[in-house]
């Protein structure tokens, strides 16, 4: 049987996909700030507790003022010669603007914008002149008039930042009582961002004295408090007691310091290091990575023998392969302890899987099979999940054998999750007798919680050509109970 398989986009577009989930960032977005970005889906802005709308927003954008002033000090250029970034800008200042002169109208003028993007930047823009003069009206109206997504979020959170300069614990309330869910969080974490940037020291002291151990709000005001005082941040968080909360803190300041000044943070952070902290290592040594790989190396290598070092290593072996994958294996030759040659090379393996496959597991053949095993793994996983159809064709050109078992098993683990037959077929071409049926039998009992009528139906229309060990192993898993998803 010949399979069709969609086609990705290319391999080295695709190593994003693989890629990321090395690259911790911490750098947090604060909304009260204009941006571009894509078009959120959110209904119209209006209701029947809106103010009536008028024409259109390119008045108060790009024409002159009732002053006969435009909002910059040149007339604008036309608006399909800006870049995302500029649009955003004006419509923004616009906001602001209009908010300043008339509340009532610049409402109306937003209600009345077409293009959603330039709305929701027209409203960031209004509402960041009209929380700060009356947050509970603010929020009142956005509750009442705007539905559930990025344009509610926004200006709620917008409110509760402004709201924090003059009474962040009114602020507090008021979300503790009208808010649930994500929208609260991100209320709360907006709130805490605010008083943050306006007094570190009583936001510490708030935090202490209320007891909080949230991660996103010990998270938020870390990074926030780093921005303007690493030093005094990373002091903080390595002064409150043991606990989850400490935790938290000191990867936070870590990783905010490392950002800027690496060398600083592995000094700032030394003792911290040597208790064996993996989320710490990780936390310097990512961003560090990305800037200076090679400094990296040698960091890493100069730490203690542990999971500490070996997950440090790790991360920079995922980091480095993605930009230079000849100095990644370059400095993989050079490792002297197993373990952590090991997880380099299976990280680097996994990376290169995305980008080079074939030129991956040529190079993964040359190893020893002992610090190899797990890189072909992610190799192959990195393939399948990336370029199906390539691998497909890999397949069918390859000769039989326990590496093309594997490609197919690393196909067929993906492919169960969208197209059980051909994930079935995959298994049964496997040379070795018990990983075909090991996986004949995994990806049937996948199939039967996800549609068990087409799984029972295969086996049915499939039961004569199988092998007849497959068989008793599927009629096992036929057998038992399976709980739908």
């Amino acid at each position: 049987m010949t399979m069709k398989f969609p086609r990705n986009g290319s391999a080295a577009a695709n190593t994003v996909l693989v890629c990321a989930g090395a690259l911790l960032g911490t750098a947090l977005t604060w909304w009260v700030a204009p941006r571009a970005g894509s078009v959120d889906a959110f209904g119209p802005a209006a209701s029947a507790n809106s103010p009536e709308t008028r024409s259109s927003a390119r008045g108060t954008a790009l024409s002159p003022r009732a002053d006969g002033s435009f909002l910059s000090s040149q007339p604008a250029p036309p608006l399909d010669v800006l870049t995302p970034t500029e649009r955003a800008a004006r419509f923004h200042k616009a906001g602001a603007e209009a908010a300043k002169k008339d509340l009532q109208a610049a409402l109306a003028e937003a209600a009345g914008i077409s293009s959603r993007q330039d709305q929701l930047e027209f409203y960031r823009g209004l509402y960041g002149v009209w929380a700060a003069l009356d947050p509970v009206a603010a929020l009142d109206f956005a509750q009442a008039n705007f539905p559930a997504g990025q344009l509610l979020s926004d200006t709620i959170g917008i409110a509760m930042n402004k709201w924090a300069d003059n009474n962040p614990r009114a602020a507090w309330v008021w979300a503790d009582q009208h808010l649930s869910g994500p929208l609260k969080e991100r209320a709360m974490n907006d709130l805490m961002a605010g008083l943050t940037r306006r007094s570190p020291e009583q936001a510490a002291a708030w935090i202490e004295a209320s007891g909080l151990t949230s991660q996103p709000l010990i998270t938020t005001f870390v990074s926030t408090w780093a921005e303007r005082d690493p030093v005094a941040a990373a002091k903080w968080a390595m002064n409150l007691p043991p606990g989850t909360a400490r935790s938290t803190a000191v990867v936070t300041a870590a990783s905010a310091m490392a950002l800027n000044d690496p060398k600083k943070a592995t000094k700032t952070f030394a003792d911290e290091l040597a208790k064996g902290d993996r989320n710490l290592a990780i936390a310097i040594t990512d961003p560090w990575a990305t800037s200076d790989p090679a400094a990296t190396s040698k960091w890493v290598e100069s730490l203690p023998d542990g999971p500490a070092k070996n997950e440090a290593a790790a991360t920079l072996a995922t980091v480095w392969a993605a930009s230079d994958i000849k100095a990644a294996v370059a400095w993989s030759e050079s490792i002297t302890d197993a373990d952590t040659r090991r997880q380099v090379i299976a990280h680097i393996g996994t990376t290169w899987g995305a980008i080079e496959p074939e030129s991956a597991l040529q190079w993964l053949g040359t190893l020893p099979a002992q610090q190899s095993s797990d890189g072909i793994t992610g190799a192959m996983y990195s393939w399948a999940g990336t370029d199906p159809a390539g691998m497909q064709d890999w397949i069918n050109q390859s000769a039989t054998g326990s590496l093309t078992d594997r490609a197919r098993q690393s196909l067929g683990d993906v492919l169960t999750q969208t197209n059980q037959p051909d994930a079935m077929t995959m298994a049964l071409g496997m040379s070795s007798e018990v990983a075909r049926n090991e996986s004949l039998a995994r990806y049937f009992r996948e199939w039967r919680k996800r549609d068990d009528a087409a799984a029972q139906d295969w086996l049915q229309s499939n039961w004569s050509t199988l092998p007849a060990s497959a068989q008793t192993q599927l009629a096992a898993v036929q057998g038992k109970a399976v709980i739908s998803k």
